[in-house]
């Protein structure tokens, strides 16, 4: 995804230049993913990729209702009710997939300097914690400061 890229990541985490990229990727993407889920949207790294993913949202979503209307018509002719069910109960969570991702496409955001610093702010907490379990510390919770940076760019909060 990199909309924050690797070096600025090593920066933040004050690692040296000698210090195995393999080792932070991996947490530079799941801080990404987790900041993305925290929005409820779709996050781009420039305006040219955003509109090109809006343009293409009608023609998914066609997609997908296509494909829906097919599995809709291949489930009325199995004839065990409870597979019937668990056809129709999966042809409807893969539409809502479809629907969902539209949604959250169309509004769908250019990164920006707040989004990239909550980025960096998970980075941090998850590279900083990698254990689950830390024994004999006194534990306190400080405020997430990521959410906070975030907050303002999140949408749908009731889906």
């Amino acid at each position: 995804m990199a909309l924050v890229d690797l070096p600025a990541a090593k920066q933040h985490l004050r690692l040296g230049a000698g210090y195995p990229d393999a080792q932070v990727a991996p947490y530079l993407s799941a801080a990404e993913i987790l900041a993305i889920k925290f929005l409820n949207r779709r996050v781009y790294a420039d305006d040219v990729t955003l509109q090109a993913a809006i343009t293409a949202v009608p023609a998914a979503l066609i997609t997908a209702g296509t494909a829906y209307a097919a599995a809709l018509t291949a489930t009325d002719a199995i004839t065990d009710p409870v597979a019937r069910e668990a056809s129709r109960d999966y042809a409807n969570a893969v539409y809502r997939e479809a629907q969902t991702a539209a949604r959250q496409t169309r509004s769908g955001i250019v990164v920006n300097d707040l989004i990239k610093a909550g980025i960096l702010l998970i980075l941090g907490h998850l590279f900083e914690n990698r254990e689950d379990v830390v024994a004999a510390v006194t534990v306190a919770q400080l405020p997430t400061g990521s959410k906070h940076l975030l907050t303002p760019y999140r949408v749908d909060l009731g889906y």
